[in-house]
């Protein structure tokens, strides 16, 4: 073996040599709100350092609201996910952007039920 690659062995091996290590430093101190921290009995704790329930509205909250603002005819739920079904208009159909019919003079009709 060459030196480059005996040198590159021995270094390898104390470079992973805990002997070799030097002593750990002093560390940081803690904030008082980690030096106060939870007790392991709380039931209840509150989050650390004020982090906890959002203040933003969450999406199931803004679409129940869209459809409450805009008349949804919902009839119910279905199916092992509970999705909602119901009536509703031709202008009812949502998607990306939904597009008219290519031919002239057809119907726009909303999607299908694809089965369901």
């Amino acid at each position: 073996m060459d030196d480059a690659k005996k040198d590159a062995a021995e270094g390898a091996a104390r470079a992973f040599d805990a002997s070799n290590a030097p002593a750990p430093g002093p560390g940081r101190e803690p904030s008082p709100e980690e030096a106060e921290g939870m007790k392991d009995t709380d039931t209840a704790p509150k989050g650390p350092l004020g982090v906890g329930e959002s203040i933003n509205a969450s999406a199931e909250d803004i679409a129940r609201a869209a459809e409450e603002k805009r008349g949804s005819d919902r009839e119910g739920t279905k199916g092992a996910a509970g999705r909602p079904y119901g009536s509703g208009d031709p202008q009812d159909a949502e998607g990306v952007e939904p597009n008219p019919s290519v031919t002239p003079g057809s119907p726009d009709l909303p999607p299908g039920d694809q089965g369901s």
